[in-house]
């Protein structure tokens, strides 16, 4: 019985009353701002859904719009397309894809998290409407 005792104490416990602590990569939770914000929009400018990056195209060519703009990582980014030509843009990296037609602008938001710089570019025409620089 003395013996049975022993190894039923001796069981309870294995000397270590250190915590056990987790491992693992804290999570971390990210709002959104509105969907949209009103007002006029400016190429490449901050706004509390994200940037907005604008780019408008005449005749073939870009009228409106820098050729490179730039998106901070890890924030949403909208990007709007008005054409007087109907074609699908292309995002690449994000492969993000949306149509364009007279009279009817498209746009597409998405989380920039890819950095990098990446064509943004009628399809089918292969004509560059602008690079987007993530970083």
């Amino acid at each position: 019985m003395a013996t049975v005792a022993m190894l039923v104490v001796a069981a309870c416990g294995n000397g270590d009353d250190s915590p056990t602590v987790a491992s693992g990569t804290p999570s971390t939770t990210v709002q959104a701002g509105p969907a949209t914000t009103g007002g006029a929009v400016t190429t490449g400018t901050p706004t509390t859904a994200g940037t907005v990056l604008a780019v408008t195209v005449r005749g073939g060519s870009v009228v409106e719009g820098a050729s490179r703009q730039r998106a901070a990582l890890n924030q949403p980014v909208t990007i709007r397309v008005t054409s007087d030509v109907a074609e699908e843009v292309h995002v690449h990296g994000y492969d993000k894809r949306m149509n364009v037609a007279p009279g009817r602008p498209a746009e597409v938001t998405f989380v920039a998290n890819l950095p990098g710089v990446y064509e943004v570019e009628f399809e089918r025409s292969h004509k560059l409407l602008f690079t987007l620089e993530v970083r």
